[in-house]
Formats: C-alpha cells, sequence, structure tokens
C-alpha cells in the first residue's frame, strides 16, 4: 500500500469510530446522600467572580451566582451585617463540611 492509500485508509477508519467513541455514555456517578447540595463551597477563583463591587465580601446579592451559597448566606455572615467575608464563609465550611468538602449528615435526624 502506498503511503497515500495508508493515511487515507487510516483517516476513514478515524472518521468512522470518531462519532462512535464520542457517543459514548460517561460512567455513571453515586448521587449525593441528601437532598441539599453536594458540596457548599464554590468553585476555585468564584469568590472573586461573585465580588462584582470587589470589595473582597459578598452580598446577599452577589451571592445569587452561586446558589449553594445564596442558601447558606444567613447561616455563614456570622456577625449578621449583610456582607459576607472570606473569613466567615471558611469557617462556615470548617464548621459544616468535611474534609473533601462534603455537607457533614445533619445530626438533627
Amino acid at each position: 500500500m502506498t503511503r497515500t492509500a495508508t493515511i487515507a485508509a487510516l483517516f476513514a477508519a478515524l472518521t468512522i469510530a470518531a462519532p462512535a467513541a464520542m457517543a459514548q455514555d460517561p460512567s455513571p456517578q453515586p448521587a449525593p446522600t441528601d437532598t441539599t447540595t453536594a458540596t457548599t463551597a464554590p468553585a476555585k477563583g468564584a469568590w472573586e467572580q461573585l465580588d462584582r463591587n470587589s470589595d473582597g465580601n459578598l452580598s446577599k446579592d452577589e451571592s445569587a451566582g452561586a446558589p449553594a451559597l445564596e442558601k447558606v448566606f444567613e447561616q455563614a455572615d456570622a456577625n449578621a451585617d449583610g456582607s459576607l467575608t472570606g473569613d466567615e464563609y471558611r469557617a462556615y465550611l470548617a464548621m459544616h463540611t468535611d474534609e473533601t468538602g462534603r455537607a457533614k449528615p445533619d445530626k438533627k435526624k
């Protein structure tokens, strides 16, 4: 087989196989163990993106960009001044999440 024919055959094989490979379902992921969000921590760098006025803190309105954070905003705002600092949020996470960032089970059950 000539080099051109070999390349053409390889290209044809890849063209035919690629759609089938792309159509594969990803492996199933385990469902969260509770009905709340699996984690309450926003993605890395999200704090700066949510902080629209760049004051280093998040208001309730700014937290609306991260539904999990908005849900716990009042609990995390330790001094209830309507402004969530990074320190307040880290303290909240330390109390309410495990070392993997998942919400700790509710002890009231």
